[in-house]
């Protein structure tokens, strides 16, 4: 791992990301990207210094921004982070910065939320995990340790999934964790054979042959709810998802699996990207 982008607003959930973040950045010597975004008032990149000498709090927020990265380079003299400002787009500055940069890891905290409105408009975190086409790490609460001892890969285990898994198992074979495979079987009249599905996932744990690995099928009334159910129930460190691309028709109408979890998990979430072709 070369990079790591880090997008914070100087809350205590983005702070948490941060600190997890440079972390990781140690861990693997990586760069750390930190980047805030602005909102400003309109056209503000187009106006003269006069012009923005007019709007003193935004020039206040800017300053403030500055010093704070400026702190946070200062206690990390270890770590290479690079400050990045942005007064455009959101997501899109992120996308684009990601591509350019061949970023390697996003990490965001995340507030979570509850309720319809989540679907329809969503936080940035769930904007990023949606659109950005990067592993992103989503960030709750403080990090007892980078080192994940106990991680659960959550998937309907089809040949799809591989590629996304065993990238995922690169990330965390040097904590050296027990690692547990789990299906989430929902009430459908679509159930499939379960012995089909211990079988691919016997293929899958085959894959991590130095790696302690269980394989788990729960019945639960929702993946979401299921995951972390079982997340709880064996107090993971980390819970790892497939993020499969969905439209954003289909998105309302069913949610995402992966927006939900990392809306209500406690636990960090790591969303490993998967279009659909």
């Amino acid at each position: 791992m070369k990079s790591i982008f880090v997008p914070t607003d100087f809350s205590d959930c983005a702070e948490q990301a941060t600190k997890a973040g440079i972390e990781l950045a140690k861990f693997h010597g990586a760069t750390l990207f930190l980047f805030t975004h602005f909102d400003l008032p309109k056209g503000w990149e187009l106006m003269t210094e006069e012009e923005q000498s007019q709007f003193p709090s935004a020039l206040r927020t800017i300053q403030e921004a500055k010093e704070k990265h400026h702190e946070i380079i200062a206690a990390n003299p270890e770590v290479t982070i690079l400050p990045y400002y942005s007064t455009a787009n959101f997501l899109n500055k992120i996308v684009r910065f990601v591509d350019a940069w061949s970023v390697d890891l996003i990490v965001m905290g995340s507030h979570g939320t509850s309720g319809k409105s989540e679907y329809f408009i969503g936080s940035r975190t769930q904007k990023v995990v949606r659109r950005v086409h990067c592993p992103v790490l989503v960030i709750k609460q403080p990090l007892k340790s980078i080192a994940f001892k106990r991680v659960v890969f959550a998937s309907n285990f089809n040949s799809n999934n591989r590629d996304i898994f065993l990238r995922a198992m690169s990330f965390v074979a040097t904590f050296e964790p027990e690692i547990h495979l789990v299906h989430i079987d929902v009430p459908s009249i679509f159930d499939g054979s379960d012995m089909v599905l211990r079988s691919a996932m016997k293929d899958y744990a085959d894959l991590i042959p130095d790696l302690e690995c269980e394989t788990h099928i729960l019945r639960h009334i929702s993946v979401d709810a299921g995951v972390r159910y079982f997340a709880e129930k064996i107090d993971a460190d980390l819970i790892i998802v497939s993020n499969h691309y969905r439209r954003p028709i289909k998105r309302l109408l069913v949610g995402s699996n992966v927006e939900a979890l990392v809306n209500h998990a406690g636990v960090p979430v790591l969303t490993m990207d998967y279009q659909e072709q």
